[in-house]
């Protein structure tokens, strides 16, 4: 193991880890392994109570600016650009004022290289990172809701909320400013540009023109297995915040008729979840909306189910089925985005055509027989040890990106 001189000294920056979801969770997670490879520094507008308690634990510097930022949800915010705007004088009053911002100008004065994950807030930190500054840009994916993806802009139930034309028109300013954003820092000699999945690689040149490389998100198999015993439930299991991108609706359609219920967990608005559950009443589907799970159970919950499902639009990557078949649970999952990096269709699960649901009910039944839950669940796993998705594995793959960049 290198001693800590020998370690580049890397700031990792995010612009918000308040909403502590699944990217926020992938980094904090990562942590401990990436100290054996990094002498590494926090900085972030908003901070989190569990990215504080790691980074107290581990002994890492960590940056908090003193005015907290938060990121505006209003249509007149996103049509103004507002959070981009407000998040860039944020980051030049967190370098220039305060106790803090002495801090991390000193911090950023004695480092090898930034590692930059995008997110609300995120990208605009270029503005006070020297040129001199090696740069890696994480991308998890390209702002999808500026781009032309119609499904961010939907309403729970896939209605848009005005003509897709206007919308298009109504978001040029946000659209054209992450675009000259992304290509400044882009135009640096020593940046480099990663996706999450070779899917958000091709997404970041289709939008950007930029090549990619791609760094796999973490999947730590330790913390999912169970050695619980369980008999697969009448229920599937649904991950993420309710919305038509992340398919809540469709779940609901699709299980129509099957005599099995759906349990969500990740919350969503108050109005959203309403309707869901209208839907799910009209269609004769048991619908559950799980609280809050603290990690134990929610293992327990997605081993005593008969699958995890999503039909979710072009997800990035997706962690949901790595992460059931670590618990050792089938994954059905609409065959979009990222999800076929880990499921190979009945060798690791299932990967299913959005509109049949015929060949979805097919799939259920498939999933209640032991046979395939062993192998399905024996196969993912496999796949997820030969991508290294492991947390030293992440920490390895990253440390070579920084190396490429500060030669």
């Amino acid at each position: 193991m290198e001693t800590s001189g020998e370690r580049p000294t890397l700031l990792i920056i995010k612009g918000s880890f308040s909403t502590y979801g699944g990217a926020e969770r992938d980094i904090v997670r990562q942590l401990e392994a990436l100290q054996e490879f990094f002498n590494l520094r926090i900085a972030t507008l908003s901070s989190h109570p569990e990215l504080e308690s790691e980074a107290s634990r581990l002994e890492i510097p960590l940056f908090v600016s003193e005015s907290k930022w938060s990121e505006s949800t209003s249509a007149f915010s996103r049509i103004m650009a507002t959070t981009s705007k407000s998040s860039t004088k944020a980051w030049k009053k967190f370098l220039n004022s305060g106790k803090g911002a002495r801090t991390l100008k000193q911090a950023l004065e004695s480092i090898d290289a930034v590692h930059l994950i995008s997110g609300a807030g995120s990208l605009e930190v270029a503005s006070i990172i020297s040129e001199k500054i090696p740069i890696h840009v994480y991308m998890l994916e390209p702002n999808r809701g500026l781009h032309g993806e119609t499904v961010l802009w939907a309403n729970i139930n896939g209605t848009q909320p005005r003509p897709i034309g206007l919308t298009r028109f109504l978001l040029t300013i946000p659209r054209n400013r992450d675009l000259k954003i992304v290509n400044r820092i882009a135009s640096r000699s020593n940046s480099i540009f990663s996706g999450n999945s070779n899917y958000i690689k091709n997404r970041i040149k289709e939008v950007h023109g930029i090549d990619a490389g791609v760094l796999l998100p973490c999947v730590d198999l330790s913390k999912w297995s169970s050695e619980e015993e369980v008999t697969a439930g009448d229920f599937v299991v649904s991950i993420g915040y309710a919305s038509w991108v992340k398919g809540t609706w469709e779940c609901i359609s699709m299980l129509a008729g099957t005599g099995i219920n759906l349990v969500h967990v990740g919350g969503g608005t108050e109005t959203d979840l309403s309707q869901l559950k209208e839907h799910a009443i009209r269609l004769g589907v048991g619908f559950e909306i799980s609280p809050r799970l603290d990690h134990e159970s929610l293992v327990s919950l997605i081993r005593s189910s008969l699958a995890v499902i999503s039909m979710a639009h072009k997800e990035p990557f997706g962690l949901t089925p790595a992460e059931a078949h670590a618990v050792g649970t089938p994954a059905l999952m609409v065959n979009e985005g990222g999800f076929p990096t880990t499921i190979i269709d009945r060798e690791s699960g299932r990967l299913l055509p959005r509109d049949d649901y015929n060949d979805w009910h097919i799939a259920l039944k498939e999933a209640a027989i032991l046979e395939n839950r062993t192998r399905w669940s024996e196969k993912g796993r496999s796949i997820v040890r030969e991508l290294d998705l492991n947390p030293r594995g992440r920490a390895i793959a990253l440390r070579k990106i920084i190396d490429q960049l500060i030669q």
